[in-house]
């Protein structure tokens, strides 16, 4: 178990990025934190990962307090891999150079079995031996997540892995995390300024914002619920119509073409490589957007599906 106490982080000028952050992150799960950039989500992972110090506050693994990155001679914990934005890797070595020298201090033949382990789970055999420059973004990040967890940290942490990937590797590095979850028994924690990303990932989420963590929540519970409006986009589209005299919300999916419903008329459609989106406008000029697997009519009316009147 991680637990985080009484947590603070101030810059110089006196801005506060964390203020008085209490939570607590359980093994084998995957946790989210969503947040603006400049909000304090990196900054909150190094405080964790013990590569920079808190102003307040303290980390606790197990009940034991973790040492500050100032108090020890090499920064970090070993129960913990911290990936960063830029991957931090050997651009000039291979794959497996890479991986290997991250457990150099390990007995040959288990050193040469973790590093064909792990070239193999992370899908990198077909450029095992390309140096890291000549990598693909994807496989640049494959690679760095292959040397974060090559000595078997307990704890992944994650700083906006989905940042500089298309949506085909979003999903293939979703799937990726998930496996390694189950096969190295990991905890990962990661941040992302966009919450949609972590929706089929994460068991738990929370938002960051003005130096706040907000309580963990189920991310698909929260997805359904537009009660606040602000949250609710976090995660997408929300439609808001006013529909037998009382304003509604409604995902872009959650409708039925009925008669006797709303009418709207279409104002324009495109294709974005998985549904239709289509932008509408009802009779009283309110846009809604809907999502469909096929074109939709230039004019329809429509029942949407809503839990909650606002």
């Amino acid at each position: 178990m991680l637990r985080i106490k009484n947590l603070s982080f101030k810059l110089d000028s006196d801005r506060l990025i964390l203020n008085q952050i209490n939570t607590v992150f359980q093994p084998n799960v995957v946790y989210g934190i969503a947040g603006k950039s400049g909000a304090g989500k990196s900054t909150l992972l190094k405080i964790i990962a013990g590569i920079k110090d808190a102003s307040t506050g303290d980390v606790y693994l197990n009940d034991s307090k973790l040492p500050r990155a100032s108090q020890r001679l090499i920064p970090g914990h070993p129960e913990m891999s911290l990936v960063a934005q830029d991957y931090k890797l050997d651009l000039y070595h291979t794959c497996t150079e890479n991986i290997r020298e991250v457990i150099l201090n390990w007995e040959p033949v288990q050193r040469e079995q973790r590093v064909r382990q792990l070239i193999k789970l992370l899908e990198l055999d077909d450029v095992a031996h390309a140096i890291a420059k000549d990598l693909s973004g994807g496989e640049q990040q494959r690679l760095a997540l292959a040397r974060a967890i090559a000595k078997k940290p307990s704890w992944l942490l994650l700083d906006e892995p989905f940042s500089h990937l298309d949506s085909v590797l979003k999903a293939r590095l979703i799937n990726l995390l998930i496996a390694l979850k189950e096969k190295e028994r990991l905890c990962i924690i990661l941040v992302s300024h966009d919450a949609q990303d972590m929706l089929g990932l994460c068991n738990h989420m929370a938002f960051l914002a003005k130096g706040n963590l907000s309580r963990f929540f189920n991310p698909m519970e929260r997805y359904w619920n537009l009660k606040n409006l602000r949250e609710a986009r976090w995660f997408g589209e929300v439609n808001t119509i006013t529909w037998n005299d009382v304003k509604i919300r409604f995902r872009p999916g959650s409708f039925s073409i009925q008669s006797n419903g709303v009418p709207l008329i279409l104002s324009r459609c495109f294709f974005n490589g998985t549904v239709y989106i289509h932008y509408f406008y009802s009779a009283n000029n309110e846009l809604v957007i809907l999502h469909s697997l096929t074109v939709l009519p230039d004019h329809l009316e429509i029942i949407p599906h809503y839990d909650k009147k606002i």
